[in-house]
């Protein structure tokens, strides 16, 4: 298990390794919920939700949008 040490800057921000972000599949602008339980801050990531109708399934990660959305933004 890879462990790093990072300090908390004068903004009160932590950069997250890239390492991990990666291997979580956490971007740019991908939304994390933060909690605290037991003295420690667990990150988590959410689920993509399509930005048009909010549906969890077939999203395109780059757009965050659904592939039915794709299809009827398509045939207008």
């Amino acid at each position: 298990m890879t462990q790093f040490v990072r300090r908390v800057d004068k903004m009160s921000r932590i950069v997250i390794p890239a390492e991990y972000r990666k291997n979580t599949g956490i971007h740019e602008m991908t939304e994390v919920r933060i909690t605290e339980s037991n003295g420690k801050i667990i990150i988590e990531k959410l689920a993509p939700l399509c930005k048009i109708c909010g549906a969890t399934e077939n999203i395109n990660q780059e757009m965050e949008v659904c592939k039915d959305c794709i299809e009827k933004i398509k045939a207008l």
